[in-house]
């Protein structure tokens, strides 16, 4: 009877522990639960906090430089903290109207959709526009924001006659990666010089009656005195090929000599004969073929 009690005893201790155990378990798995749930919670303000994406010069930006896509990065950042700063939409092809040192990020005031040329004009550049045909103008395919080549070709006798047509015509290089400001009416960075995101021009192009282009102060004498003297024609550039090479200068061959009009020889006219003087007044003259004899002069008789 004893020994049933004890054992009763034991096994009512042993269920007591088994639950005091069991009762620590569940305690520890809902504080464990609670302390994962607790950085989830905190990590889900900062995943929902908006992000946008700003622009950025990737390298110096000087003032009335068109914006391109290859002159920015992007950057993220929190617009409550950055909102004056502008996006990789609102910045290219638009002018800016200041310096942007390279690393800043690009603010709103500092571009411009400004239309007229002279702001567009790089600082210590000058705009000089030049007469084209479609065939000068590579068929009427150079746009606003290409680069060109200008090439002078001075008219010798084998192209032209008169007192102009001296020697043979010659022809060289005269400039290299010019900047293009401007196709006629359409400026840098305009609508209608913008690309889609196709890369096609958002306008046909216009009907080519000038090209303007961005020179140095002293490449503009240089042009100026070849537009006078010779004919200009432009090649046109890819936008990746920004090197200058060396290109000889060309000239035709001097018209052969058996192309020459020949003279006519020039036939001496005959000596005018000998003036005879003239008779007396009131003589009768006597001649006898080739002998002339005054017989009678009004004074005395031969």
């Amino acid at each position: 009877m004893s020994l049933g009690l004890k054992a009763k005893i034991t096994i009512i201790v042993g269920l007591l522990v088994a639950l005091l155990f069991l009762v620590l378990g569940i305690r520890e798995l809902r504080r464990g639960a609670g302390e994962a749930e607790a950085p989830a919670l905190a990590a889900t303000p900062r995943a929902a906090a908006p992000v946008a994406v700003f622009a950025v010069a990737d390298r110096a930006i000087e003032t009335g430089q068109t914006i391109t896509a290859d002159m920015i990065r992007n950057a993220p950042g929190d617009p409550a903290r950055f909102s004056a700063i502008a996006t990789p939409a609102e910045v290219i092809g638009k002018v800016a109207t200041r310096a942007v040192p390279a690393g800043a990020m690009i603010e709103r005031t500092a571009v411009d959709t400004a239309t007229k040329l002279a702001i567009r004009v790089p600082v210590g550049m000058r705009a000089m526009s030049i007469d084209t045909t479609a065939e000068i103008a590579v068929a009427g395919l150079v746009r606003p924001g290409d680069r060109v080549d200008v090439q002078v070709v001075y008219p010798g006798a084998d192209a032209i006659s008169g007192a102009r047509g001296e020697g043979s015509s010659r022809t060289r290089t005269l400039l290299q990666m010019v900047p293009v400001l401007a196709v006629g009416e359409t400026v840098v960075g305009s609508t209608a010089a913008a690309k889609t995101e196709d890369g096609q021009f958002s306008a046909p192009p216009p009907p080519v009656r000038t090209v303007t282009l961005a020179l140095h102060p002293d490449q503009v004498p240089v042009l100026s005195l070849a537009k006078a003297t010779g004919s200009l024609s432009l090649s046109l550039r890819n936008p990746a090929d920004r090197e200058a090479v060396a290109v000889n200068a060309a000239a035709s061959d001097p018209p052969p000599a058996s192309t020459a009009p020949a003279l006519a020889p020039r036939i001496a006219a005959p000596a005018p004969a000998p003036a005879r003087p003239a008779p007396p007044r009131h003589s009768i003259e006597l001649v006898v073929g080739k002998r002339h004899d005054i017989i009678y002069s009004g004074e005395a008789q031969r």
